[in-house]
């Protein structure tokens, strides 16, 4: 049956595939793509995060503004 989801090739050294295997099995995933997938989406998730807090670091170094300054 078809997936409407799109593609993605990786080659990966033995070892590399011999954990994602563990990983598998310790999670009891029903594929290795699933345990790929699910550590993209953390790696993703992560990313973000850490972009954000960059970003609000950014901005406390501008110092406060007042209520009326940010509406008014």
């Amino acid at each position: 049956m078809p997936t409407l989801k799109q593609r993605i090739n990786l080659t990966v050294d033995e070892s590399l595939y011999r954990t994602l295997e563990r990983l598998r099995d310790f999670k009891n995933a029903s594929s290795i793509s699933a345990v790929v997938l699910e550590l993209t989406q953390n790696a993703l998730d992560y990313e973000e995060d850490l972009f954000l807090v960059n970003e609000a670091e950014k901005r406390e170094d501008e110092g406060d503004i007042s209520h009326d300054e940010f509406w008014g």
